[in-house]
Formats: C-alpha cells, structure tokens, sequence
C-alpha cells in the first residue's frame, strides 16, 4: 500500500486557520510578526468526595484563557512595537490590557462579503521575555492571560467586530 506523502499548500492551511487581530492605539491591526501562537483555556476545578464514593467528583467551574506568544522584533510592526513598549517601559495594571480578535477564516458568514465568525477578548499582556543569539533574529516571548469571549463576527476588510445576538444564541 502506497504511503500518502502529498505536501499540504499554505493556501489550504489558511481555509482552515485562524486570524489574530489586535486593537492598538485606536485601531484594529492583524498580528504580522507572531510566529507562534497557542490556545489554553486552561479549565479551573473543583473536586469533591463524598465518604460513600470511591472517586472524587470533578466539576468545571471556570476557565483561566491563556494564549503563549513568540513573535519576532520587527521594527515597524504596530504590534511587535506595542507589546515591545510594554515590555520595554515595564506597564502595569489596566496599561496591560488589550483587545483581541480571533477570527475563524473557515468559518464564512453566509450572505457577508470578508465576514467570519470570531470571538473577542481583552486580555493581559505579559510580555516575559527579550531574547536572540548573536546573528539570528530576536524574539520576544509572554502570554496574553485572562479575559471573557464575546463571540460574534469579524469583517477583515473594515475591521469591525459585531457581537452575536444573545437572545438568539441557544444555551445548552
């Protein structure tokens, strides 16, 4: 039996891929120089066992979303620049925040030219790191920590999110 080894095109990724849009400065741009980029909702627990029960009782309560960054220092990237000035003048508190925009490019919105569903988040920048060996490209490194979804979608040519309807939204 012949072994499918067929290269996957960027193309094809991208129809299946995400977009991050960061709002900076009073306007919303897509996240150019990250290259590295991961979802955690990382759940938060509770447990409980009763002395009648063999196993304890595990239930969700919550969830902490964390997304773990890399992005490469590229001096005219609006949000290399801004995350870097965060890191650079060490910001704090409410300074931290920022929106963020995740676009699902697979996911078209019947009837919408350049409109897919998304979800929002303000989040916490937490830039940790400033690194590179001599001769190679330097990288700064965090993670954008905490925040609620507000799910709804995302035109990519005018850059405007719109929140669901949430009477219309079904609960389960």
């Amino acid at each position: 039996m012949a072994e499918n080894t067929e290269k996957v095109e960027l193309k094809e990724v991208m129809e299946y891929d995400e977009a991050h849009y960061f709002g900076i400065n009073d306007k919303i741009v897509l996240g150019g120089v990250i290259t590295e980029m991961t979802e955690s909702s990382n759940p938060i627990e509770s447990e409980k066992q009763y002395i009648h029960q063999k196993s304890k009782t595990t239930k969700t309560t919550g969830f902490s979303n964390e997304f773990p960054i890399t992005m490469d220092m590229v001096k005219g990237d609006d949000v290399f620049e801004y995350m870097y000035e965060l890191f650079y003048r060490r910001k704090i508190g409410n300074d931290l925040n920022i929106p963020h925009y995740i676009v699902n490019l697979w996911e078209p919105v019947e009837g919408q030219e350049n409109t897919y569903k998304a979800r929002k988040i303000v989040q916490t920048c937490s830039i940790t790191e400033c690194n590179g060996a001599a001769g190679e490209q330097k990288q700064i490194t965090g993670s954008l920590k905490g925040g609620e979804f507000v799910y709804g979608t995302f035109n990519t040519s005018t850059k405007v999110f719109t929140e669901e309807n949430v009477e219309n939204t079904e609960q389960v």
